[in-house]
């Protein structure tokens, strides 16, 4: 079975991707999970919702791989789904991880195209250079990190960027002796000396405890290693302003277009109005259940959960106030 057949034997997709352009057997996914579901004794709502909570579940762990494992609360963050399908399990991943709020932004289906047209142009130079902290040589390391600096130039110089938009920024990997992993902490511009050295240091000590909660910064047995030394080269991308829209005052209500069967905690199925997206305006608020469509996306909103459209014309899902 895939995550697509039971997004559509629940009806929280249309049959059809790409605005009807390319039609889904339903009956065909249908079968597959009545098939599935008859070895697992389940009914056939149940079954293709155990499917969705597999993947729900394979996506929490993963944006906790990224946040809890690096020191991070995930319930800190605004999450952006972004993908024809990043939208679907959104509302599963906020009751899973326990975030406030997600950003689904204009055409998500276009926003890895875009972010790559309008991201700086950057190059990473590395130059291992394994030495204690008390043993680093401030005039080898301003050697090798001007070195690295040089090969980024000549990068972006081929780039076709001009020698005064060129921008460098210097970190290292720095790891308490005996670690098997590094933390990577910035390195001051200007020179390098002994200052500069000792004050990398210090931020190693408070990004080590902000990342695993400890530091040995008032230890002296405890001996800082220098690990790696990094230049990225930048080449700035003029990126185009995002445009704002003007707020409806009362927002109105439109945007209907039908109403369909969905099934959203996996027992039965519910008439759900199915609202196009484009048609919705600034500042209006729409409670769930709703299947929010558009050309390259959808946005299943299940019960107790709203959107409100911004001035930038995405979509902002919370928990529903009521």
């Amino acid at each position: 079975m895939t995550i697509t057949d039971a997004h559509v034997v629940l009806g929280r997709i249309p049959p059809h991707l790409l605005g009807g352009e390319i039609p889904l057997d339903v009956e065909a996914a249908r079968t597959g999970v009545e098939a599935l579901s008859s070895k697992l004794g389940l009914s056939p709502e149940a079954c293709a919702t155990g499917i969705l909570e597999i993947s729900a579940w394979n996506q929490a762990n993963a944006l906790r791989q990224v946040t809890v494992k690096r020191g991070l609360d995930v319930r800190d963050f605004t999450l952006t789904t972004f993908g024809g399908s990043g939208s679907l399990l959104l509302c599963r991943l906020m009751d899973v991880l326990g975030i406030p709020t997600v950003l689904v932004p204009p055409n998500p289906g276009n926003v890895s195209a875009f972010g790559l047209l309008t991201v700086d142009v950057k190059n990473d130079y590395v130059q291992t250079h394994v030495a204690l902290a008390d043993a680093l040589d401030p005039a080898t390391v301003a050697a090798t990190y001007d070195d690295l600096a040089s090969r980024a130039a000549e990068a972006l110089a081929k780039e076709g960027f001009a020698p005064e938009e060129h921008q460098f920024v210097r970190t290292a990997d720095l790891r308490y002796f005996g670690q098997a992993f590094e933390v990577r902490v910035a390195v001051p511009e200007g020179a390098v000396d002994a200052a500069v050295l000792d004050e990398v240091a210090t931020r190693f000590h408070a990004e080590h405890k902000a990342l695993y909660g400890y530091d040995f910064s008032t230890d002296p047995t405890q001996q800082v290693e220098w690990v790696n030394l990094r230049v990225s080269g930048i080449g700035p991308i003029q990126r185009p302003e995002i445009q704002r829209h003007p707020a409806v005052d009362p927002p109105v209500t439109n945007g209907r277009v039908n109403e369909r069967a969905v099934c959203f905690d996996g027992e039965r199925y519910v008439e759900t109005p199915v609202l196009w997206r484009t048609d919705l305006v600034v500042g209006q608020v729409v409670e769930g259940p709703v299947i929010i469509e558009e050309f390259g996306s959808t946005v299943p909103v299940h019960p107790g959960f709203q959107v409100r459209v911004d001035e930038f014309l995405n979509l902002i899902v919370t928990r529903s106030e009521s």
